[in-house]
């Protein structure tokens, strides 16, 4: 039996954002912690340190950002 070696979550966020090929759209941080959080439900990671994982990830990419997560918690609409 092959043990396939478990994913960090740094590996998990990468793989997200290299999944995203449309490099003229921004990262959605509501978007990928959606998915981050379906992909590791027991993730001991708070939402916010998976939303900067996600964010130092996309800019080490090349990739924009969308704070979209942010807006939506701190605005009250």
């Amino acid at each position: 039996m092959t043990m396939v070696p478990k994913m960090t979550h740094r590996q998990i966020a990468a793989q997200y954002i290299d999944s995203r090929r449309t490099l003229a759209t921004p990262i959605s941080t509501k978007h990928a912690l959606q998915a981050l959080k379906s992909a590791m439900p027991d993730c001991a990671l708070s939402d916010q340190e998976l939303v900067t994982l996600v964010a130092e990830l996309a800019v080490e990419h090349g990739r924009s950002v969308d704070f979209d997560i942010r807006a939506e918690k701190g605005s009250g609409e």
